[in-house]
Protein backbone atom coordinates (compact mmCIF):
# COMPACT_ATOMS: atom_id res chain seq x y z
CA UNK A 1 0.00 0.00 0.00
CA UNK A 2 1.55 2.92 -1.24
CA UNK A 3 0.36 5.17 1.41
CA UNK A 4 1.50 3.03 4.55
CA UNK A 5 3.83 5.03 6.78
CA UNK A 6 6.80 2.02 7.13
CA UNK A 7 9.20 1.94 4.83
CA UNK A 8 8.37 -0.10 2.28
CA UNK A 9 9.94 -3.97 2.36
CA UNK A 10 8.58 -5.71 -1.38
CA UNK A 11 9.29 -4.04 -4.53
CA UNK A 12 5.54 -3.89 -5.81
CA UNK A 13 5.03 -1.72 -2.75
CA UNK A 14 7.70 0.84 -3.64
CA UNK A 15 7.02 3.05 -5.97
CA UNK A 16 9.20 5.32 -9.14
CA UNK A 17 12.29 3.30 -7.61
CA UNK A 18 12.05 0.47 -9.80
CA UNK A 19 15.46 1.77 -11.76
CA UNK A 20 17.31 2.83 -8.59
CA UNK A 21 16.86 -1.12 -7.03
CA UNK A 22 17.71 -2.70 -10.40
CA UNK A 23 20.99 -0.77 -10.30
CA UNK A 24 21.80 -1.74 -6.67
CA UNK A 25 21.44 -5.25 -7.06
CA UNK A 26 23.10 -5.35 -10.56
CA UNK A 27 25.95 -3.57 -7.88
CA UNK A 28 25.77 -5.87 -5.27
CA UNK A 29 26.07 -8.93 -7.33
CA UNK A 30 28.70 -7.55 -9.52
CA UNK A 31 30.97 -7.38 -5.18
CA UNK A 32 30.47 -3.23 -5.38
CA UNK A 33 29.53 -1.77 -2.16
CA UNK A 34 26.60 0.96 -2.30
CA UNK A 35 25.72 4.25 -1.23
CA UNK A 36 22.25 5.54 -1.05
CA UNK A 37 22.31 9.30 -0.75
CA UNK A 38 19.36 11.92 -0.76
CA UNK A 39 17.61 14.39 1.75
CA UNK A 40 15.19 13.34 4.43
CA UNK A 41 12.12 11.67 3.49
CA UNK A 42 13.23 10.69 -0.01
CA UNK A 43 13.09 6.85 0.59
CA UNK A 44 16.48 5.96 1.38
CA UNK A 45 15.41 3.70 3.46
CA UNK A 46 12.47 1.71 1.50
CA UNK A 47 15.18 1.63 -1.03
CA UNK A 48 17.62 0.29 1.07
CA UNK A 49 15.00 -2.56 2.61
CA UNK A 50 13.67 -3.62 -0.89
CA UNK A 51 17.38 -4.15 -2.49
CA UNK A 52 17.88 -6.56 0.26
CA UNK A 53 14.97 -8.40 -0.01
CA UNK A 54 15.22 -8.74 -3.26
CA UNK A 55 18.60 -10.36 -3.37
CA UNK A 56 17.49 -12.16 -0.78
CA UNK A 57 14.38 -13.90 -3.28
CA UNK A 58 16.12 -13.31 -6.41
CA UNK A 59 19.53 -14.56 -5.28
CA UNK A 60 19.16 -16.29 -2.27
CA UNK A 61 22.13 -13.80 -0.74
CA UNK A 62 21.13 -13.27 3.12
CA UNK A 63 20.30 -10.01 4.07
CA UNK A 64 20.41 -7.79 7.34
CA UNK A 65 18.91 -4.31 8.05
CA UNK A 66 20.92 -1.93 11.13
CA UNK A 67 19.14 1.52 11.62
CA UNK A 68 22.11 2.67 13.27
CA UNK A 69 20.16 6.07 14.86
CA UNK A 70 21.50 7.22 17.96
CA UNK A 71 24.34 4.09 17.58
CA UNK A 72 28.10 6.01 18.07
CA UNK A 73 30.71 3.34 19.34
CA UNK A 74 31.61 0.27 17.31
CA UNK A 75 30.42 -1.57 20.73
CA UNK A 76 26.91 -0.62 20.11
CA UNK A 77 27.25 -1.76 16.34
CA UNK A 78 28.53 -4.94 17.16
CA UNK A 79 25.83 -5.53 19.42
CA UNK A 80 23.16 -4.44 17.09
CA UNK A 81 25.01 -6.88 14.11
CA UNK A 82 25.15 -9.64 16.47
CA UNK A 83 21.56 -9.14 17.35
CA UNK A 84 19.93 -9.01 13.85
CA UNK A 85 22.20 -11.80 13.03
CA UNK A 86 20.16 -13.78 16.26
CA UNK A 87 16.55 -12.87 15.59
CA UNK A 88 17.04 -13.66 11.77
CA UNK A 89 18.40 -16.57 12.43
CA UNK A 90 21.92 -16.72 10.56
CA UNK A 91 23.39 -19.37 12.72
CA UNK A 92 24.30 -21.39 9.58
CA UNK A 93 26.79 -18.72 7.79
CA UNK A 94 29.79 -18.37 9.92
CA UNK A 95 32.88 -20.63 9.58
CA UNK A 96 34.17 -22.26 12.77
CA UNK A 97 35.94 -19.66 14.97
CA UNK A 98 37.52 -20.16 18.81
CA UNK A 99 36.01 -16.72 19.74
CA UNK A 100 32.63 -17.39 18.58
CA UNK A 101 30.23 -18.81 20.50
CA UNK A 102 27.36 -21.08 18.61
CA UNK A 103 24.41 -21.47 21.42
CA UNK A 104 20.64 -22.41 21.20
CA UNK A 105 20.54 -18.45 21.89
CA UNK A 106 22.25 -17.69 19.24
CA UNK A 107 25.80 -16.25 18.27
CA UNK A 108 27.71 -14.57 20.74
CA UNK A 109 31.20 -13.51 21.33
CA UNK A 110 33.70 -15.20 24.05
CA UNK A 111 33.75 -12.63 26.91
CA UNK A 112 37.35 -11.34 27.22
CA UNK A 113 38.75 -12.86 23.95
CA UNK A 114 39.21 -9.71 21.76
CA UNK A 115 39.13 -5.67 21.60
CA UNK A 116 35.50 -4.83 20.17
CA UNK A 117 37.49 -3.76 16.79
CA UNK A 118 38.78 -7.05 16.74
CA UNK A 119 35.48 -9.01 17.50
CA UNK A 120 33.48 -6.96 14.78
CA UNK A 121 36.58 -7.72 12.30
CA UNK A 122 36.58 -11.67 12.95
CA UNK A 123 32.37 -11.80 12.81
CA UNK A 124 32.60 -10.07 9.55
CA UNK A 125 35.53 -12.38 8.26
CA UNK A 126 33.90 -15.61 9.78
CA UNK A 127 30.80 -15.30 7.21
CA UNK A 128 30.86 -17.72 4.29
CA UNK A 129 27.92 -17.29 2.43
CA UNK A 130 26.82 -14.40 0.38
CA UNK A 131 25.69 -11.46 2.92
CA UNK A 132 24.63 -8.04 2.26
CA UNK A 133 24.42 -6.06 5.33
CA UNK A 134 22.32 -2.66 5.40
CA UNK A 135 23.80 0.21 7.19
CA UNK A 136 20.80 2.88 7.61
CA UNK A 137 22.32 6.33 8.82
CA UNK A 138 25.72 5.57 8.78
CA UNK A 139 26.79 8.96 9.47
CA UNK A 140 25.83 8.51 13.01
CA UNK A 141 29.23 6.30 13.55
CA UNK A 142 31.78 9.07 12.22
CA UNK A 143 33.26 9.18 16.14
CA UNK A 144 34.52 6.13 14.93
CA UNK A 145 35.40 6.08 11.27
CA UNK A 146 39.05 5.52 11.69
CA UNK A 147 38.75 2.27 13.32
CA UNK A 148 35.62 1.46 11.55
CA UNK A 149 36.99 2.00 7.89
CA UNK A 150 39.80 -0.05 9.39
CA UNK A 151 37.83 -3.30 9.84
CA UNK A 152 35.38 -2.35 6.29
CA UNK A 153 38.58 -2.13 4.93
CA UNK A 154 39.89 -5.31 5.05
CA UNK A 155 36.28 -7.05 5.21
CA UNK A 156 36.83 -5.42 1.57
CA UNK A 157 40.25 -7.29 1.03
CA UNK A 158 39.53 -10.47 2.67
CA UNK A 159 35.93 -11.27 2.46
CA UNK A 160 34.20 -10.61 -1.00
CA UNK A 161 30.96 -12.74 0.52
CA UNK A 162 30.12 -9.80 2.70
CA UNK A 163 28.88 -6.62 1.09
CA UNK A 164 27.35 -3.30 2.29
CA UNK A 165 24.63 -1.34 1.35
CA UNK A 166 25.09 2.38 3.65
CA UNK A 167 22.98 5.16 3.45
CA UNK A 168 23.55 8.54 5.10
CA UNK A 169 24.52 12.44 4.76
CA UNK A 170 28.11 13.71 3.62
CA UNK A 171 29.68 14.08 6.38
CA UNK A 172 32.61 11.76 8.38
CA UNK A 173 32.36 8.67 7.49
CA UNK A 174 29.89 8.54 3.99
CA UNK A 175 32.37 11.47 3.22
CA UNK A 176 35.64 8.91 4.20
CA UNK A 177 33.60 6.24 2.21
CA UNK A 178 32.66 8.09 -0.83
CA UNK A 179 36.05 10.08 -1.07
CA UNK A 180 38.91 8.20 0.65
CA UNK A 181 41.96 10.07 1.04
CA UNK A 182 45.70 8.53 0.58
CA UNK A 183 46.27 6.03 3.48
CA UNK A 184 42.30 5.19 3.60
CA UNK A 185 42.21 1.47 3.60
CA UNK A 186 39.25 1.62 1.00
CA UNK A 187 41.08 4.15 -1.00
CA UNK A 188 40.50 3.05 -5.08
CA UNK A 189 37.59 1.33 -3.45
CA UNK A 190 34.97 3.72 -2.70
CA UNK A 191 31.20 2.26 -3.06
CA UNK A 192 28.79 3.05 -5.56
CA UNK A 193 27.08 6.15 -4.85
CA UNK A 194 23.08 6.28 -5.74
CA UNK A 195 22.00 9.63 -5.36
CA UNK A 196 17.80 9.58 -4.82
CA UNK A 197 15.90 12.49 -5.97
CA UNK A 198 12.67 14.33 -6.05
CA UNK A 199 9.61 12.58 -8.10
CA UNK A 200 9.08 15.42 -10.64
CA UNK A 201 5.38 16.82 -10.65
CA UNK A 202 4.01 14.48 -12.91
CA UNK A 203 5.45 11.31 -11.32
CA UNK A 204 4.36 12.95 -7.69
CA UNK A 205 0.97 13.17 -8.57
CA UNK A 206 0.62 10.16 -10.24
CA UNK A 207 1.85 8.59 -7.17
CA UNK A 208 -1.07 10.64 -5.36
CA UNK A 209 -3.17 9.07 -8.20
CA UNK A 210 -2.51 5.91 -7.47
CA UNK A 211 -2.74 5.86 -4.20
CA UNK A 212 -6.16 7.01 -3.56
CA UNK A 213 -6.99 4.38 -6.30
CA UNK A 214 -5.71 1.38 -4.24
CA UNK A 215 -7.66 2.71 -1.52
CA UNK A 216 -11.05 3.54 -3.78
CA UNK A 217 -10.99 7.39 -3.00
CA UNK A 218 -11.71 9.83 -6.00
CA UNK A 219 -9.22 12.88 -5.61
CA UNK A 220 -9.54 15.94 -7.99
CA UNK A 221 -6.56 16.62 -10.48
CA UNK A 222 -6.44 20.67 -9.10
CA UNK A 223 -6.39 19.22 -5.52
CA UNK A 224 -3.09 16.57 -6.34
CA UNK A 225 -1.49 19.71 -7.90
CA UNK A 226 -1.88 22.01 -5.33
CA UNK A 227 -0.61 19.36 -2.69
CA UNK A 228 2.73 18.31 -4.74
CA UNK A 229 3.23 22.82 -5.02
CA UNK A 230 3.14 22.59 -1.11
CA UNK A 231 5.74 19.49 -0.58
CA UNK A 232 7.19 18.94 -4.34
CA UNK A 233 8.45 15.52 -4.96
CA UNK A 234 9.17 14.23 -1.21
CA UNK A 235 7.14 10.99 -1.17
CA UNK A 236 7.96 11.11 2.25
CA UNK A 237 5.33 14.15 2.93
CA UNK A 238 3.17 12.71 0.18
CA UNK A 239 2.57 10.03 1.38
CA UNK A 240 1.93 10.98 5.22
CA UNK A 241 -0.39 13.25 2.93
CA UNK A 242 -2.32 10.02 1.50
CA UNK A 243 -2.54 8.34 4.86
CA UNK A 244 -4.22 11.66 6.26
CA UNK A 245 -6.51 12.04 3.29
CA UNK A 246 -7.39 8.43 2.07
CA UNK A 247 -6.91 5.99 5.23
CA UNK A 248 -7.35 8.42 8.42
CA UNK A 249 -10.22 10.07 6.69
CA UNK A 250 -9.32 13.56 7.16
CA UNK A 251 -10.87 16.65 4.96
CA UNK A 252 -8.52 17.74 2.33
CA UNK A 253 -7.61 21.06 3.96
CA UNK A 254 -6.96 19.46 7.11
CA UNK A 255 -4.77 16.40 5.89
CA UNK A 256 -2.52 19.08 3.92
CA UNK A 257 -1.60 21.28 7.05
CA UNK A 258 -1.62 18.23 9.19
CA UNK A 259 0.89 17.20 7.26
CA UNK A 260 3.01 20.44 6.98
CA UNK A 261 2.70 20.39 10.88
CA UNK A 262 3.67 16.90 11.79
CA UNK A 263 6.27 17.06 8.85
CA UNK A 264 7.57 20.16 10.39
CA UNK A 265 7.81 18.50 14.29
CA UNK A 266 10.19 15.48 12.22
CA UNK A 267 12.17 18.37 10.18
CA UNK A 268 12.90 19.69 13.84
CA UNK A 269 13.84 16.86 15.64
CA UNK A 270 16.61 16.00 12.59
CA UNK A 271 17.47 19.92 12.94
CA UNK A 272 18.03 19.42 16.75
CA UNK A 273 19.95 16.19 16.47
CA UNK A 274 21.56 17.98 13.41
CA UNK A 275 22.54 21.12 15.95
CA UNK A 276 23.83 19.25 18.96
CA UNK A 277 27.31 20.30 19.38
CA UNK A 278 27.08 23.06 17.03
CA UNK A 279 26.89 26.74 16.89
CA UNK A 280 23.00 26.81 16.84
CA UNK A 281 22.69 30.50 17.00
CA UNK A 282 24.85 30.88 13.71
CA UNK A 283 23.00 27.45 12.11
CA UNK A 284 19.61 29.08 12.56
CA UNK A 285 20.46 32.40 11.46
CA UNK A 286 21.44 31.12 8.14
CA UNK A 287 18.46 28.91 7.44
CA UNK A 288 15.94 31.81 8.68
CA UNK A 289 18.35 34.11 6.29
CA UNK A 290 17.95 31.85 3.44
CA UNK A 291 14.04 31.87 3.86
CA UNK A 292 14.25 35.26 1.87
CA UNK A 293 17.65 35.72 0.07
CA UNK A 294 19.79 33.33 -1.73
CA UNK A 295 22.80 34.93 -2.97
CA UNK A 296 26.34 34.13 -0.41
CA UNK A 297 26.66 38.02 0.11
CA UNK A 298 22.82 38.61 1.17
CA UNK A 299 23.14 35.04 3.14
CA UNK A 300 26.13 36.65 5.08
CA UNK A 301 25.13 40.14 5.52
CA UNK A 302 21.35 38.73 6.73
CA UNK A 303 23.08 36.05 9.19
CA UNK A 304 24.87 39.24 10.45
CA UNK A 305 22.12 41.50 11.32
CA UNK A 306 20.42 38.56 13.43
CA UNK A 307 23.42 37.91 15.33
CA UNK A 308 24.35 41.20 16.18
CA UNK A 309 28.01 40.57 15.24
CA UNK A 310 30.20 40.10 12.16
CA UNK A 311 31.02 36.48 10.54
CA UNK A 312 34.28 35.27 9.48
CA UNK A 313 33.96 34.09 5.88
CA UNK A 314 35.60 31.02 7.08
CA UNK A 315 33.19 30.39 9.35
CA UNK A 316 30.16 31.19 7.41
CA UNK A 317 31.16 29.33 4.68
CA UNK A 318 32.06 26.00 7.29
CA UNK A 319 28.25 26.41 8.23
CA UNK A 320 27.16 26.67 5.06
CA UNK A 321 29.05 22.87 3.42
CA UNK A 322 27.94 21.73 6.62
CA UNK A 323 24.33 22.29 6.07
CA UNK A 324 24.77 20.77 2.38
CA UNK A 325 26.38 17.75 3.42
CA UNK A 326 23.56 17.04 5.71
CA UNK A 327 21.13 18.04 3.17
CA UNK A 328 18.98 20.68 4.67
CA UNK A 329 20.21 22.89 2.22
CA UNK A 330 20.92 22.61 -1.37
CA UNK A 331 23.94 24.97 -3.68
CA UNK A 332 21.64 26.02 -6.67
CA UNK A 333 25.08 27.30 -8.50
CA UNK A 334 27.99 28.96 -7.81
CA UNK A 335 27.41 31.34 -4.77
CA UNK A 336 23.32 30.53 -4.85
CA UNK A 337 21.57 28.30 -1.83
CA UNK A 338 18.18 27.29 -0.96
CA UNK A 339 15.98 25.14 1.49
CA UNK A 340 15.83 21.68 0.50
CA UNK A 341 12.66 20.53 1.89
CA UNK A 342 9.74 21.87 1.54
CA UNK A 343 8.44 21.63 4.82
CA UNK A 344 11.95 23.37 6.42
CA UNK A 345 10.75 26.37 4.60
CA UNK A 346 7.84 26.09 6.43
CA UNK A 347 9.15 26.53 9.94
CA UNK A 348 10.40 30.12 11.78
CA UNK A 349 13.81 29.65 12.84
CA UNK A 350 14.11 32.84 14.79
CA UNK A 351 11.66 31.10 17.60
CA UNK A 352 13.12 27.68 17.05
CA UNK A 353 15.60 28.24 20.25
CA UNK A 354 13.38 29.31 22.76
CA UNK A 355 10.38 26.61 21.23
CA UNK A 356 12.62 23.69 21.46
Amino acid sequence: MLFDLHPKIELRELFGRGTEVEYIIQQVISRNWVIISGQRGIGKTSVMKVSINELRRRNSTDGIYLNLRGVKTLRELLSLLISEINRNKLFNIFNVNVNLNFGPLGVELKRGRLTVQRGLLELLLSINRDMVIGLDEVQELSPVSKPLLDVLGNVFMSNPKVRFIFSGSYVGLVKALLSPKEGSPLLGRPPVEVRLRPFDKITSINFLKQGMMELGVDFENNEAEEVVNKLDGIVGWLTLFGNNYAIRKLNYEYSLQSTIEEGKRIMLEELNHFLEGRNRELYLAILSSLKVTKRWKDIKFATSVKLKRSIDDKEFSSALESLIKYNFIDKIKEGEYQITDPILREIDFDHVGRTV
